[in-house]
């Protein structure tokens, strides 16, 4: 599923209250696991729900077929609970636990962790005289375009250095035909690359780019940055060279730096709260507060601990309730984990920055 479809999935069932509630699924599958680990698992998830109808394992089961491994790392299932309406996705990002829940409503926050950090980004992997550009998505990458540096031989013809004898009186030349290649090679090749970068600018400006990772050896990422224009404010120069590199291996770099940059900017986000404190807008700390906030649609930022440590409010589920009010308001949702989460804690893991 792209990320276009998912936000509009999670618009279409943050209302959704069907009489007997709905049992949301989260599958983490393992390609590599031959021995299924992960549907024992989904298995022992199901087997632990209460008040779950009849029959709620066998539907839940039934969208794995046993003679196949199913395509995807991350499959989130949400269906109505005695009735007959499903809604199924796969995606090749991960990072989700497998867990099975039933409540009045859908278990919406692992899915908004979900495309809160998968975020389309672009990744532009250089060399001396290539550039190939890729888009990731939810852990799917694809490759745009690509383009190369030409280098004819007329216009390279080596020219030998001119040689003067010591004995005689003179000045010799300082470089070798070598040399003078070389540098304009050089030369060549950072203009290639800045204006590989220029056509990577007009060409996906309207991209919905979380960042640009220009990836690259030495000097390279520099280079290529020079060009982005506007795309720049967003680049991320990763030093490291990937350019004959299956795509296999282009695509878990990029995850890894995806998850470093995430971490990075969840710890940002938190740092915002603190500076925010006692300055306006301001800030809402704790349920109660943020609660209040999000009802009166004052909230720009919701934030809060992704791995639980919410709860309930009333005898609801807070973090639904946060995140069906947030999606209401046009609020963003940032989901944190890791050090971001830990500074959350005295705030009863959920703050939010406000709009006025």
């Amino acid at each position: 599923m792209r990320f276009a479809e998912a936000t509009r999935l999670v618009r279409e069932l943050v209302d959704w209250r069907p009489p007997g509630g709905v049992i949301s699924v989260y599958a983490d599958i393992d390609p590599a696991d031959r021995g299924q680990g992960w549907r024992i698992a989904l298995k022992d998830q199901v087997g632990k729900l209460a008040g779950a109808p009849p029959g709620s394992l066998d539907r839940v089961l039934g969208h794995f077929p046993t003679d196949a491994a199913p395509e995807g790392r991350t499959h989130v299932g949400f269906l109505e609970a005695g009735g007959e309406r499903e809604h199924w996705s796969s995606f090749q990002a991960s990072g989700i636990e497998t867990r099975v829940a039933h409540a009045p409503v859908a278990h919406l926050a692992p899915l908004m962790k979900l495309l809160d950090e998968g975020a389309a980004l672009g990744a532009v992997v250089i060399s001396v005289d290539r550039v190939r550009v890729f888009e990731w998505e939810l852990g799917r990458v694809e490759e745009l375009d690509g383009w190369e540096l030409e280098i004819y031989s007329d216009s390279w013809r080596e020219h030998k250095a001119q040689r003067v004898d010591p004995a005689h009186s003179g000045t010799s030349v300082s470089s070798s035909g070598h040399d003078q290649y070389a540098q304009r090679l050089e030369h060549e090749s950072e203009r290639f690359l800045k204006q590989a970068g220029e056509l990577v600018a007009s060409r996906y400006q309207e991209r919905p780019w979380r960042w640009v990772l220009a990836i690259g050896e030495g000097s390279k990422p520099a280079q290529l940055a020079a060009g982005l224009g506007g795309l720049a404010r967003i680049a991320e120069q990763v030093h490291h060279d990937l350019i004959r590199s299956p795509q296999a291996e282009i695509e878990a770099r990029i995850a890894e730096e995806v998850e470093r940059l995430n971490r990075v900017r969840e710890t940002e986000l938190v740092g915002t709260l603190e500076e925010a404190v006692g300055r306006g807008p301001g800030v809402a700390a704790g349920a109660d507060e943020v609660l209040r906030a999000l009802e009166m649609g004052r909230v720009h930022h919701l934030i809060f601990d992704a791995d639980g440590g919410l709860a309930p409010h009333d005898g609801e589920s807070l973090v639904e309730r946060l995140v069906a009010l947030a999606l209401a308001t046009d609020a963003q949702i940032t989901p944190v984990e890791g050090v971001a989460a830990e500074a959350l804690e005295r705030r009863e893991g959920v703050a939010a920055l406000l709009r006025y």
